[in-house]
């Protein structure tokens, strides 16, 4: 039995404060006069740890590769607003059908999590060309579960959750709007170690 997500009443109301504090700093009087857009992309290694508890518990628990997509306006020149979206690989899981303590075979399940997030990110620089920064803000993720055996036939609930993040990292320009970054994070159930790429027009 699977329901349907619906990621956008949760994230409405979220993405509606992170703008109006946006709105409110840029409007402030040390506001650059020119913000810079950026686009990052990253290679991340994510650790899942997740339990749905319901006629049965569901736990999904394991490390697995993701790659994330981040989005990014910089309206101050020591504050940026991101908008991200993270796949991450299927993660092994299993059903307990029976009651808490009682010896029962685990039912293999897998999950396939996705997630939106909206943050603020402040940045600093340290010397001309490394920059060290924080990110805090709201995630939205969901993620379908199935049976990993193919032959059974198991009722399993997908999940859908919401939870803040917080995280640091840091960044070096390569060349030009072209830096390196590499950033630590977590969204409650699901926290990501990444590298990757990050471009500013």
């Amino acid at each position: 039995m699977t329901r349907a997500r619906t990621w956008e009443p949760r994230f409405l109301p979220v993405t509606t404060s992170i703008a109006l504090l946006a709105a409110a700093l840029a409007a402030t009087p040390a506001a650059a006069e020119r913000g810079d857009v950026y686009v990052s992309a990253y290679f991340s290694l994510a650790d899942v740890e997740v339990r749905s508890s319901g006629a049965f518990d569901q736990i999904i628990d394991g490390d697995e590769n993701a790659l994330s997509y981040e989005l990014g306006y910089r309206f101050h020149p020591n504050v940026g607003i991101e908008a991200g979206y993270h796949d991450l690989s299927k993660v092994d899981g299993a059903i307990l059908p029976c009651a808490e303590g009682v010896p029962c075979s685990e039912i293999a399940i897998r999950g396939k999590f996705t997630g939106l997030t909206l943050a603020i990110a402040p940045r600093f620089e340290v010397g001309g060309r490394v920059g060290i920064f924080a990110r805090a803000g709201l995630v939205t993720w969901g993620a379908d579960i199935e049976d990993a055996a193919d032959n059974l036939d198991v009722a399993v609930d997908d999940l859908d959750r919401g939870d803040t993040i917080f995280g640091f990292g840091a960044d070096i320009r390569i060349i030009g709007g072209l830096s390196g970054v590499a950033k630590w994070e977590s969204m409650g159930d699901i926290e990501l170690v990444s590298v990757g790429l990050r471009l500013t027009f």
